[in-house]
């Protein structure tokens, strides 16, 4: 469970296609670009927060925020290990799902505007039950556990994971590929919708 922390109004964001990330999960990144070693260094500076932006393939008809897709997670950097090129290897934990309502093109990276994204349930009953089997289909479809790190455990990490709505973002992390159904993921509110949309992913 993430102990509470502050999302800023703006965070920074690095453009990068196919690339996902949810609350509670972790992913490496490497920075090698010189816009993005100078957000670093500001990120560094300041509250080591930032976002990735989902670069949209070209065909999408929601250009808004130029070419980046609304929704995504404000990341915290837990760790940092700068090069002697002068490149950078981080680990960026997702910390709040948000959506970028405003660019700023004040650096040479983007600068989001951010609307933190809550979450309710509409049906407790129900959600505990597409909980149970979620986890059920995790435990018996082997071919899914191919999108996660061969040292995992699946059964140790399942029951490290608490609550629905932990569950729901483990596995869109690690066992949705789609980006349309990455993007209505990180997009609703409710826990309900989330699990049911995991569920046909699953299941189709």
């Amino acid at each position: 469970m993430l102990c509470a922390v502050r999302i800023p109004d703006k965070l920074p964001i690095i453009a990068l296609p196919n690339t996902y990330l949810f609350p509670s999960a972790s992913i490496p990144l490497h920075i090698f670009e010189d816009k993005y070693r100078e957000m670093l260094s500001d990120v560094i500076a300041g509250d080591r927060m930032f976002c990735i932006g989902a670069v949209q393939r070209s065909e999408s008809s929601n250009d808004y925020l130029d070419n980046i897709y609304p929704y995504s997670t404000a990341g915290l950097l837990r760790a940092c290990v700068v090069n002697k090129n002068g490149t950078s290897n981080l680990m960026l934990e997702g910390i709040k799902r948000v959506k970028i309502t405003e660019l700023e093109y004040k650096k040479p990276y983007k600068i989001g505007h951010v609307q933190e994204i809550n979450s309710n349930t509409n049906d407790v009953d129900w959600v505990r039950s597409a909980d149970k089997k979620i986890r059920s289909i995790l435990l018996g479809n082997s071919f899914l556990h191919e999108n996660m790190n061969s040292e995992m455990d699946i059964n140790q990490l399942l029951e490290s994971i608490e609550t629905p709505e932990e569950i729901a973002d483990f596995v869109s992390q690690y066992f949705i590929s789609n980006q349309l159904t990455l993007q209505k993921l990180l997009s609703l509110e409710s826990i309900d919708e989330r699990l049911e949309l995991i569920l046909k992913s699953l299941l189709d």
